[in-house]
């Protein structure tokens, strides 16, 4: 029976660490951390019934020996910290992205796991999704040639919850290029097989933001039968979820003042082999404005897919062919949620390396980091890696 421990029992990490079951290894979460402990326990939660409940992590991490590995759902300024404190103990980590937002965030990582064999699975389900390992598998096959040059895209159909939860807070997330853009160069990068080399972004507020005061709830609000981003009017026009669910959140207004993230953004990359790549990300498309994939191109043809569509379309540049491959099933994060459940419990029991390693990680927040200085300065920045990140 593998035990795991979890800090910070949020609802992404209790998504994960329910989907652990699908593969029918027996575990159960022995452990748990969180400043909300006592409402949990409240709950009378049947999957928490062998659970301990500690105040700190060092106390929890104290019974390291009774465990078999940890997860850390907190919010995003809390990762690294805390996966420092587990480095010692040589526990294996499911680590939520992003794994770091800030440069001397991404240096303390780095030196806690120097040395450290431990696996770390990393939250980057996009890469390991099974239409990615498909293009993966097409790129390495050599079938459209070396990758020189991608357009890569990601148009947020819910970005508008980046405004109205906790997300909106800067200093607790370090910004939409850590939450987003962090998925998207690591799956970008995995399949190019080079390293960031120059970075030069833009990123700009359009949308959101507004004169509301930063702490008006949609509940409190007189404008809530008018306003675009009600959550009544969005259940009439917008047809979105149920109208109790959607109004009983503590949703904030997405119009408000004070915001310092932003709703759009464009990065290009220059890659240490020549490969170049043009990004963009904006949050406020709605329904079938939705995407998010790729258009790769080589000498011998090009590639372009689209998780939205479930759709790779492989084009030949030596014939005048389309080829289209279609997947089906609906499943979370396009089936990269399975695989990471998959890595972690094989990292438990077997401590099998993750194919979302902590390389990748913090490769992905440091180049999110220098785009995030990029579209502060207005400069070109290069990529700099601390020492035995790529190691």
């Amino acid at each position: 029976m593998l035990r795991i421990g979890i800090i910070g029992y949020g609802a992404r990490i209790v998504h994960m660490a329910r989907s652990l079951k699908m593969f029918g290894m027996p575990y159960q979460v022995t452990a748990v951390v969180d400043p909300r402990a006592d409402l949990i326990r409240a709950n009378d939660d049947g999957f928490l019934q062998n659970a301990a409940f500690y105040g700190t992590a060092d106390e929890l991490l104290s019974h390291a020996t009774e465990l078999d590995g940890v997860m850390i759902g907190t919010r995003c300024t809390l990762h690294t910290e805390l996966a420092c404190k587990i480095a010692p103990t040589n526990l294996p980590l499911f680590l939520e992205k992003p794994v770091a937002i800030s440069f001397e965030q991404v240096h303390q990582l780095e030196e806690a796991y120097r040395g450290v064999n431990t696996p770390v699975v990393v939250s980057f389900p996009l890469r390991l999704s099974p239409l990615l390992q498909k293009v993966k598998e097409i790129i390495d096959s050599g079938q459209i040639g070396t990758v020189e040059h991608v357009v890569a895209f990601n148009d947020v159909p819910y970005g508008h919850g980046y405004f109205r939860t906790w997300h909106r807070n800067y200093a607790e997330n370090g910004g939409l290029w850590l939450q987003k853009f962090t998925h998207d160069v690591d799956y970008l990068t995995y399949l190019i097989g080079q390293q960031p080399k120059w970075v030069s972004a833009m990123s700009a507020r359009r949308v959101f933001g507004g004169t509301m005061p930063w702490d008006l709830t949609c509940k409190t609000c007189h404008l809530n039968e008018t306003c675009p981003e009600s959550p009544l009017v969005r259940f009439r026009v917008g047809f979105e979820e149920q109208r109790e669910g959607y109004f009983n959140r503590e949703n904030y207004c997405v119009f408000s003042e004070g915001f310092e993230i932003d709703d759009l953004g464009n990065c290009m990359i220059e890659y240490d082999q020549g490969a170049q790549l043009s990004y963009t990300q904006n949050f406020f498309a709605r329904y079938k404005a939705e995407r998010r994939g790729a258009r790769l191109l080589g000498y011998k043809g090009a590639l372009e897919f689209d998780w939205y569509q479930n759709q790779i379309k492989i084009f030949s540049h030596v014939s005048p062919t389309i080829q289209t491959i279609d997947f089906t099933g609906d499943m979370p994060h396009f089936g990269g949620d399975r695989e990471l459940c998959y890595d972690f419990l094989l990292a438990m029991r077997d401590h099998k390396p993750s194919r979302a390693p902590l390389s990748a990680g913090i490769l992905s927040a440091l180049t999110c980091l220098w785009a995030r200085e990029s579209a502060t300065t207005r400069q070109f920045c290069e990529v700099k890696m601390p020492a035995g990140v790529l190691g």
